[in-house]
């Protein structure tokens, strides 16, 4: 796993047999972070210096890994207080940061990431040889059961490659296929593209029995009831921001953050400027577009502006690659296919900008947007109560994104389930007319280049995910939202594994659970509204942010930049189809996705599934050569 995914880790139940698995990791710098009351490990992997805490108290074993404000003493005290692995349910949210918890009680095993995905738990069958798929299935009490051979024992990881690894893990054509489409539905994004690796969904945590067997997965996290004002989730937010970012810039050590001018970066970019108040250990960085529309960094330079010891680097996107250069040499890829890949060279060229200035930890403000702006969906959930208003806001909704009000207003009459609502698209029994801002969601269409075999699979995959489909929430509203949360902390995580090294990460305080938490806790239609701009935030900021970035309601969107990237890479990507992995596998028809690099760049056609496909292409070449424990993917 050359240059991506340094930091890993795998959790093993406390029986005989199960440390084997730690010999089939990358072997470099691999050590055990804790062991079980009996002396077997526990948890094995590497972590950056300072990123893991640990204690022991009786049968407890308890540690958090990642960034999280608990001290030893704090970890210590809570391991005391746990007698059952339901009493950690309430350690998630009780520290500020993002942060894996893995915990040995009395012989059991609990294994817990975030409620946003940005910190994933996978799982499987060590010993398996891939012959089932865990997907899972509801259990007696609403608790979700991994289907499986109770014999086989199970192993858990937070990267589904290293655990494909050390599972010796087949690649599941369907649900690489899926990764090629624009989008999925839930749960089809939580599904890992390999026979026998499963993902524990984010706001849940793995449970294991002291045999190691009979994996229980169950859910420790549920979205508050929104109702706090606005005003008072301000004061949250500000609260909880002030403590994520503190928890990443304690210590001497020199860190960075993008200040796109923007609110979300150049909020935490504010907050950490007053906790590193020397230049010499704080630095932001800002990119100039030459394109005349852009105007991101004359706000950047307002922001910077009342931080005189500030030290502001302002580059040109010029000194970047251009989008959609440089794919060709990427070698080290994320967890999973993601259109994250696109950006690694642009993303690895910033890590040096920081590297240059001495940083090894870099803060951006990505998954602010989800968290912000929220989801016009909500206008839906709104019409149940408030129906004159909800059908105010849509209409303006609607005109400043110039959909139909026709289409809008049958959204928000809509009341079908969201099991009926995936069903009639996955069997075909809908028409393909534009989806209503209050719709459930994106639902794929099927691309021209899959095979015959590949789109059979996908049809198959999707309608019988249909029987069983759930919502994140009951209304479409709080669904989206979680949605969007989700699918960010996972595009946000395959980002920051592309730029991880021994001592260089990226981190991103607005998908901490605490961050969440108070987000979610604020009424729908106060955070949420046609009329303003991002209002959560201006109310948590108000008193540091410049007033002209309160005001700001433009953004720059690097379109300009997009195309010419693709104009100036197009033959050479082009030419990436003639020996397509996805075609050696019998998922796509390069003919198609060909011809595409010898049109000029449009959004219609050139972003959404092309570049998913791109991606997973990319992905799965780089897979096909890395080694995988002792054997290569096939």
């Amino acid at each position: 796993m050359a240059d991506a995914g340094w930091h890993y880790f795998v959790a093993l139940p406390d029986v005989d047999g199960a440390a084997a698995a730690i010999g089939r990791l990358p072997a470099d710098g691999v050590r055990i972070l804790l062991r079980h009351p009996s002396g077997r490990p526990c948890v094995a992997g590497r972590t950056a210096e300072g990123r893991a805490l640990v204690a022991e108290r009786g049968d407890t074993r308890l540690a958090v890994i990642g960034h999280c404000s608990a001290t030893q003493d704090e970890l210590a005290a809570a391991a005391a207080r746990i007698d059952d692995l339901a009493d950690l349910d309430r350690l998630g949210l009780a520290w500020a940061g993002s942060y894996h918890l893995v915990a040995s009680v009395r012989g059991r095993l609990r294994v817990q990431g975030t409620a946003s995905g940005l910190r994933r738990v996978f799982h499987g069958e060590f010993g398996a040889h891939g012959e089932l798929r865990a997907h899972g299935e509801l259990g007696v009490r609403g608790e979700l059961r991994a289907r499986g051979e109770l014999g086989a024992l199970t192993i858990a990881a937070d990267r589904a490659d290293v655990l494909a690894a050390v599972l010796d893990a087949p690649l599941d054509p369907a649900l690489l296929a899926l990764r090629t489409l624009d989008a999925l539905p839930h749960p089809l994004g939580d599904l890992p593209p390999w026979h026998n690796v499963s993902a524990v969904p984010p706001g849940s945590y793995l449970a294991l029995d002291p045999d190691g067997r009979r994996p229980l997965v169950k859910r420790w996290w549920q979205a508050p009831e929104p109702v706090v004002s606005l005003t008072e989730g301000g004061q949250l937010l500000r609260r909880a921001l002030d403590d994520a970012v503190r928890v990443r810039t304690r210590g001497p050590q020199p860190v960075s953050a993008d200040l796109s001018g923007g609110m979300d970066s150049t909020s935490i970019a504010l907050l950490a400027a007053r906790h590193r108040p020397s230049p010499t250990t704080f630095t932001t960085f800002t990119m100039e577009n030459d394109d005349q529309a852009d105007e991101d960094v004359q706000w950047a330079r307002q922001a910077a502006a009342g931080l005189p010891n500030l030290n502001h680097i302002v580059y040109s996107n010029r000194e970047l690659p251009r989008f959609f250069g440089g794919l060709m040499e990427v070698d080290g890829v994320p967890d999973e296919p993601s259109t994250a890949v696109l950006s690694a060279p642009r993303l690895r060229a910033i890590r040096q900008r920081a590297l240059a200035h001495r940083s090894r930890l870099h803060l951006d403000g990505l998954g602010g947007d989800q968290l912000l702006r929220g989801h016009p969906a909500y206008q839906h959930d709104l019409l149940r109560h408030r129906p004159l208003l909800a059908a105010q806001r849509l209409r303006v909704l609607s005109q400043l994104r110039r959909s139909s009000w026709g289409v809008e207003a049958r959204g928000l009459l809509d009341g079908r389930s969201y099991r009926r609502w995936f069903a009639d698209r996955a069997h075909g029994r809908v028409r393909r007319t534009p989806n209503p801002l209050s719709d459930w969601g994106h639902f794929p269409s099927l691309p021209v280049w899959l095979t015959p075999d590949a789109r059979d699979l996908v049809a198959r995959t999707l309608r019988d995910t249909a029987a069983t489909a759930e919502p994140l929430a009951p209304t479409r509203g709080r669904h989206n939202d979680l949605l969007g949360i989700q699918d960010a902390g996972r595009l946000v995580r395959q980002c920051h594994q592309l730029t991880e090294t021994q001592d260089f990460s990226h981190t991103s305080p607005f998908l901490d659970d605490q961050v969440i938490q108070v987000c979610l806790a604020v009424r729908p239609e106060e955070r949420v509204t046609p009329w303003e701009f991002k209002p959560l935030i201006k109310a948590a900021m108000a008193d540091i942010m410049p007033p002209g970035v309160l005001t700001r309601r433009t953004k720059g969107d690097g379109t300009t930049l997009v195309a010419e990237g693709f104009e100036a890479h197009r033959r050479e990507l082009a030419e990436l189809w003639d020996g397509s992995r996805l075609a050696a596998l019998g998922l796509i028809d390069p003919g198609p996705l060909r011809e595409l690099f010898d049109l000029s760049y449009t959004d219609s056609l050139h972003r959404g599934a092309m570049q998913s496909a791109l991606s997973c292409e990319l992905w799965a070449r780089a897979t096909a050569t890395q080694p995988t424990g002792g054997r290569r993917q096939p």
